[in-house]
Protein backbone atom coordinates (compact mmCIF):
# COMPACT_ATOMS: atom_id res chain seq x y z
CA UNK A 1 0.00 0.00 0.00
CA UNK A 2 1.13 3.48 -0.44
CA UNK A 3 0.23 7.28 -0.22
CA UNK A 4 0.15 8.89 -3.13
CA UNK A 5 0.90 12.41 -1.21
CA UNK A 6 4.43 10.18 0.02
CA UNK A 7 4.75 8.98 -2.83
CA UNK A 8 5.08 12.48 -4.96
CA UNK A 9 6.76 14.06 -1.62
CA UNK A 10 10.04 11.53 -2.23
CA UNK A 11 9.95 11.48 -6.14
CA UNK A 12 11.72 8.09 -7.24
CA UNK A 13 11.41 5.56 -9.54
CA UNK A 14 8.19 3.26 -8.65
CA UNK A 15 8.54 -0.72 -7.91
CA UNK A 16 6.46 -3.34 -7.40
CA UNK A 17 8.39 -4.03 -4.49
CA UNK A 18 9.48 -2.22 -1.09
CA UNK A 19 13.02 -2.15 0.60
CA UNK A 20 12.67 -4.24 4.11
CA UNK A 21 16.32 -3.51 5.05
CA UNK A 22 15.65 0.64 4.68
CA UNK A 23 14.37 1.92 7.40
CA UNK A 24 10.73 3.55 7.13
CA UNK A 25 10.66 2.15 3.43
CA UNK A 26 6.97 1.58 1.68
CA UNK A 27 5.72 0.86 -1.44
CA UNK A 28 5.87 3.08 -4.33
CA UNK A 29 3.58 1.99 -7.47
CA UNK A 30 5.39 0.66 -9.98
CA UNK A 31 3.77 2.87 -12.66
CA UNK A 32 4.99 6.12 -10.55
CA UNK A 33 7.63 7.64 -12.99
CA UNK A 34 10.01 10.67 -11.04
CA UNK A 35 8.67 14.67 -11.81
CA UNK A 36 11.72 15.86 -13.75
CA UNK A 37 11.70 19.27 -11.01
CA UNK A 38 12.59 23.08 -11.74
CA UNK A 39 15.50 24.68 -10.20
CA UNK A 40 13.23 26.21 -7.53
CA UNK A 41 11.86 22.91 -6.38
CA UNK A 42 15.48 21.58 -6.47
CA UNK A 43 16.76 24.20 -4.19
CA UNK A 44 13.69 23.77 -1.56
CA UNK A 45 14.66 19.90 -1.51
CA UNK A 46 17.94 20.46 -1.26
CA UNK A 47 17.32 22.65 2.14
CA UNK A 48 14.91 19.38 3.04
CA UNK A 49 16.61 15.95 2.03
CA UNK A 50 20.17 17.27 0.99
CA UNK A 51 22.03 17.65 -1.81
CA UNK A 52 21.70 13.57 -3.02
CA UNK A 53 19.45 11.84 -0.75
CA UNK A 54 19.26 8.17 -0.50
CA UNK A 55 16.12 6.27 -0.30
CA UNK A 56 16.78 6.12 3.70
CA UNK A 57 16.82 10.06 3.86
CA UNK A 58 13.80 10.52 2.09
CA UNK A 59 11.87 8.07 4.19
CA UNK A 60 13.24 9.63 7.26
CA UNK A 61 12.81 12.81 6.60
CA UNK A 62 9.48 12.04 5.02
CA UNK A 63 8.14 10.50 7.84
CA UNK A 64 8.91 13.45 9.75
CA UNK A 65 7.36 16.44 7.53
CA UNK A 66 4.05 14.28 7.14
CA UNK A 67 3.46 13.70 10.60
CA UNK A 68 4.18 16.98 11.39
CA UNK A 69 1.32 17.95 8.76
CA UNK A 70 -0.47 15.06 10.12
CA UNK A 71 -0.84 17.44 13.64
CA UNK A 72 -3.05 20.08 11.66
CA UNK A 73 -5.84 20.92 9.49
CA UNK A 74 -3.86 20.87 6.60
CA UNK A 75 -3.45 16.72 6.40
CA UNK A 76 -7.21 17.32 4.09
CA UNK A 77 -4.61 17.82 1.59
CA UNK A 78 -3.16 15.50 2.08
CA UNK A 79 -6.18 12.97 1.84
CA UNK A 80 -7.29 14.84 -1.43
CA UNK A 81 -4.48 13.43 -2.71
CA UNK A 82 -5.27 9.83 -1.68
CA UNK A 83 -6.91 8.64 1.76
CA UNK A 84 -4.77 5.92 2.24
CA UNK A 85 -2.54 6.49 4.95
CA UNK A 86 0.09 3.55 5.71
CA UNK A 87 3.08 5.32 6.69
CA UNK A 88 2.37 6.10 10.35
CA UNK A 89 3.20 2.71 11.22
CA UNK A 90 6.89 3.69 10.49
CA UNK A 91 7.36 6.14 13.01
CA UNK A 92 7.66 4.20 15.65
CA UNK A 93 10.82 2.53 13.96
CA UNK A 94 12.16 5.17 12.75
CA UNK A 95 12.14 6.55 15.82
CA UNK A 96 14.63 3.99 17.56
CA UNK A 97 18.27 3.95 18.62
CA UNK A 98 18.51 0.82 17.13
CA UNK A 99 17.47 1.57 14.18
CA UNK A 100 20.92 3.52 13.50
CA UNK A 101 23.39 1.42 14.89
CA UNK A 102 25.87 -0.07 13.35
CA UNK A 103 25.33 -4.04 12.31
CA UNK A 104 28.54 -5.48 12.64
CA UNK A 105 28.83 -9.48 10.68
CA UNK A 106 31.53 -11.96 10.13
CA UNK A 107 31.52 -13.17 6.86
CA UNK A 108 33.92 -16.23 5.77
CA UNK A 109 35.10 -18.22 8.08
CA UNK A 110 33.56 -17.61 11.44
CA UNK A 111 35.16 -17.52 14.31
CA UNK A 112 33.49 -15.85 17.40
CA UNK A 113 36.55 -15.52 19.33
CA UNK A 114 37.60 -12.54 16.33
CA UNK A 115 35.98 -9.10 16.89
CA UNK A 116 35.84 -6.22 15.04
CA UNK A 117 34.54 -3.13 17.26
CA UNK A 118 32.85 -0.11 15.70
CA UNK A 119 33.79 3.45 17.96
CA UNK A 120 32.73 6.87 17.41
CA UNK A 121 29.86 9.31 17.15
CA UNK A 122 27.97 9.04 13.85
CA UNK A 123 27.96 12.46 11.19
CA UNK A 124 24.98 13.56 10.15
CA UNK A 125 23.82 13.05 6.72
CA UNK A 126 21.33 16.28 6.40
CA UNK A 127 23.82 18.26 3.94
CA UNK A 128 24.93 15.33 1.63
CA UNK A 129 21.44 13.17 1.89
CA UNK A 130 23.68 10.09 1.88
CA UNK A 131 22.59 8.01 5.17
CA UNK A 132 22.86 4.55 4.24
CA UNK A 133 26.80 2.90 4.58
CA UNK A 134 28.34 -0.16 3.35
CA UNK A 135 31.71 -1.13 4.05
CA UNK A 136 33.86 -4.42 3.67
CA UNK A 137 37.14 -4.68 6.70
CA UNK A 138 39.73 -7.34 5.79
CA UNK A 139 42.14 -8.16 8.17
CA UNK A 140 45.58 -10.55 6.76
CA UNK A 141 48.06 -10.22 10.06
CA UNK A 142 49.59 -7.67 8.44
CA UNK A 143 47.34 -4.90 7.21
CA UNK A 144 43.93 -3.79 7.29
CA UNK A 145 41.87 -2.98 4.34
CA UNK A 146 38.66 -0.84 4.36
CA UNK A 147 36.28 -1.45 1.32
CA UNK A 148 33.48 1.73 0.85
CA UNK A 149 30.98 0.17 -0.90
CA UNK A 150 28.47 2.81 -1.03
CA UNK A 151 28.94 5.56 -3.98
CA UNK A 152 31.78 7.01 -3.77
CA UNK A 153 33.26 3.99 -3.33
CA UNK A 154 36.88 3.71 -2.28
CA UNK A 155 39.27 1.49 -0.48
CA UNK A 156 41.82 2.09 1.79
CA UNK A 157 44.55 -0.14 3.47
CA UNK A 158 46.57 0.36 6.47
CA UNK A 159 49.62 -1.36 8.36
CA UNK A 160 47.77 -3.07 11.74
CA UNK A 161 49.51 -1.61 14.55
CA UNK A 162 48.64 -2.14 18.68
CA UNK A 163 49.22 -0.39 21.44
CA UNK A 164 48.27 -2.44 24.90
CA UNK A 165 46.84 -5.40 22.77
CA UNK A 166 44.57 -2.83 20.72
CA UNK A 167 44.89 -1.84 17.19
CA UNK A 168 44.76 1.68 16.18
CA UNK A 169 41.57 3.31 15.27
CA UNK A 170 40.81 3.00 11.40
CA UNK A 171 38.28 4.93 10.06
CA UNK A 172 35.16 4.52 8.12
CA UNK A 173 35.07 7.50 5.60
CA UNK A 174 31.91 9.67 5.51
CA UNK A 175 30.18 7.94 9.05
CA UNK A 176 31.82 9.25 11.62
CA UNK A 177 32.93 5.40 13.03
CA UNK A 178 35.85 3.83 13.24
CA UNK A 179 37.07 0.37 13.73
CA UNK A 180 39.71 -1.89 15.79
CA UNK A 181 40.83 -5.00 16.70
CA UNK A 182 42.65 -6.30 19.17
CA UNK A 183 45.71 -8.65 19.45
CA UNK A 184 43.83 -11.94 18.91
CA UNK A 185 42.01 -10.69 15.61
CA UNK A 186 45.17 -10.72 13.36
CA UNK A 187 43.01 -11.89 10.43
CA UNK A 188 39.06 -12.45 9.27
CA UNK A 189 36.95 -10.08 7.70
CA UNK A 190 33.29 -8.30 8.30
CA UNK A 191 30.72 -5.96 7.05
CA UNK A 192 29.66 -3.12 8.76
CA UNK A 193 26.65 -1.61 7.37
CA UNK A 194 23.88 0.94 9.08
CA UNK A 195 22.05 4.50 8.36
CA UNK A 196 23.16 7.38 9.71
CA UNK A 197 20.35 9.18 11.61
CA UNK A 198 19.63 12.48 10.45
CA UNK A 199 20.26 15.28 13.13
CA UNK A 200 18.89 18.81 11.73
CA UNK A 201 15.74 20.03 13.40
CA UNK A 202 12.57 21.11 11.09
CA UNK A 203 12.58 24.42 12.46
CA UNK A 204 16.39 24.92 11.54
CA UNK A 205 15.02 23.86 8.06
CA UNK A 206 12.56 26.05 8.21
CA UNK A 207 15.27 28.66 8.87
CA UNK A 208 16.95 27.91 6.13
CA UNK A 209 14.39 27.61 3.61
CA UNK A 210 13.37 31.46 4.22
CA UNK A 211 16.82 32.77 3.27
CA UNK A 212 16.07 31.75 -0.60
CA UNK A 213 15.78 33.89 -2.72
CA UNK A 214 11.93 35.72 -4.05
CA UNK A 215 11.80 33.99 -7.25
CA UNK A 216 11.93 30.32 -5.63
CA UNK A 217 8.60 31.29 -3.52
CA UNK A 218 6.87 33.40 -6.70
CA UNK A 219 7.28 30.62 -8.54
CA UNK A 220 6.18 27.71 -5.73
CA UNK A 221 3.27 29.35 -4.51
CA UNK A 222 2.13 31.38 -8.31
CA UNK A 223 2.05 35.13 -9.08
CA UNK A 224 -2.02 34.93 -8.93
CA UNK A 225 -3.63 33.94 -5.89
CA UNK A 226 -4.72 30.27 -6.77
CA UNK A 227 -5.74 27.72 -4.45
CA UNK A 228 -4.77 25.52 -2.87
CA UNK A 229 -1.24 27.47 -3.37
CA UNK A 230 -3.10 30.68 -1.65
CA UNK A 231 -3.65 29.04 1.69
CA UNK A 232 -0.20 27.52 1.34
CA UNK A 233 1.51 30.91 0.84
CA UNK A 234 -0.40 32.06 3.82
CA UNK A 235 0.45 29.67 6.04
CA UNK A 236 3.89 29.84 5.05
CA UNK A 237 4.44 33.80 5.47
CA UNK A 238 1.71 34.27 8.27
CA UNK A 239 0.46 31.52 10.00
CA UNK A 240 1.72 31.78 13.80
CA UNK A 241 2.58 28.18 14.24
CA UNK A 242 5.05 26.84 13.14
CA UNK A 243 3.60 23.26 11.89
CA UNK A 244 1.29 26.10 9.39
CA UNK A 245 4.05 27.12 8.15
CA UNK A 246 6.44 24.30 7.02
CA UNK A 247 3.03 22.53 6.50
CA UNK A 248 2.31 24.96 3.59
CA UNK A 249 5.47 24.80 2.44
CA UNK A 250 6.07 20.93 1.97
CA UNK A 251 2.16 20.56 0.28
CA UNK A 252 3.12 23.22 -2.11
CA UNK A 253 5.90 21.17 -3.32
CA UNK A 254 3.92 17.98 -3.12
CA UNK A 255 1.10 20.23 -5.06
CA UNK A 256 3.54 21.32 -7.43
CA UNK A 257 5.09 18.14 -8.09
CA UNK A 258 2.21 16.72 -9.38
CA UNK A 259 0.94 19.01 -11.46
CA UNK A 260 4.90 17.95 -13.31
CA UNK A 261 3.78 14.33 -13.42
CA UNK A 262 0.57 15.41 -15.26
CA UNK A 263 1.95 17.60 -17.34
Amino acid sequence: MYNYGRTLLLNIEGSDNYFVDIPGDELIPSEYVPATLPTYLTNIRRILFGANPDRAMLNYRSAQLLQLISSTELQQYVESLDSRITYSSYQLQLAQPSTFEPTVTQYGEIDTTKVLTVVGSPNSPDSSGTSGYDFRVTVDGVNITINKLFSPTSSTQEVLSFTSGLSDLYALPGTGYSVRVNTSTLDGGWTVRGFLRPTATLDSLELAIQALGEPDFLQLFGVSDVEPYLTFKNCWNDHPEFAYRLGGLVLAVMYRTQELTNA
